[in-house]
């Protein structure tokens, strides 16, 4: 599959808390989204919920009602999930890890996906994160928040900033999209501080 990541200034999906048993309330934000491509370059598959077994139903369920027509990355915040679920990935686009992953990954770990051009990414806060990402030989990194999450208008996590971000972008080896309370509207602030994109569930939402 094409490797899509030269493509400038676009979006990730990512989705919310689904499950196998309530995706079908989601299918149009999928038809959406397959439809409207060029807006959305991939979709990150999430739910930190759910078991292995919980999270593969999801994965293989969203990935038939795409069949094909949106690259899917799935996500993994453990390294026993990720090495036990090859088949899985041999199907997907690629694969994005937290950033507590990134600090158990070896790029032993790794290389027989990279040699079958399979994209991975990672999630990142920091400068020493976004260097795991890239020793690992990742293709990209989801660096933020970048704005601040409110919650009642009362600052519940405190964002990095447009400053940091483009701090941190304009120097990583890798390509970096903005993640944190971000929407479409943001694509061109984003773009002018060295993202090449944007990331979010907001994307998955707002994908018309």
């Amino acid at each position: 599959m094409e490797n899509n990541l030269g493509r400038n200034h676009s979006s990730i999906a990512i989705t919310p808390d689904l499950s196998p048993e309530n995706i079908s309330s989601y299918i149009n934000n999928l038809e959406l989204i397959r439809s409207h491509t060029h807006k959305v370059e991939f979709l990150i598959i999430r739910n930190k919920s759910l078991d292995k077994d919980g999270y593969q139903k999801l994965a293989e369920r969203i990935m038939e009602l795409l069949n094909g027509k949106l690259p899917c990355i799935l996500h993994f915040d453990n390294l026993d999930s990720f090495v036990g679920m090859n088949d899985l990935i041999a199907e997907s686009y690629g694969v994005h890890f937290t950033s507590s992953l990134l600090k158990e990954l070896k790029k032993n770990d790794l290389l027989k996906y990279l040699e079958r051009k399979k994209i991975f990414g990672g999630s990142c806060h920091n400068e020493k994160e976004i260097s795991l990402a890239s020793n690992l030989g990742l293709n990209y990194c989801i660096l933020g928040p970048v704005k601040d999450k409110l919650v009642e208008k009362k600052i519940i996590k405190k964002g990095m900033g447009w400053d940091k971000f483009s701090d941190m972008a304009k120097r990583s080896p890798i390509k970096s999209y903005a993640i944190g309370g971000l929407s479409n509207d943001d694509l061109e602030i984003a773009s002018k501080n060295y993202a090449c994109g944007i990331a979010g569930i907001s994307m998955f939402n707002q994908s018309s």
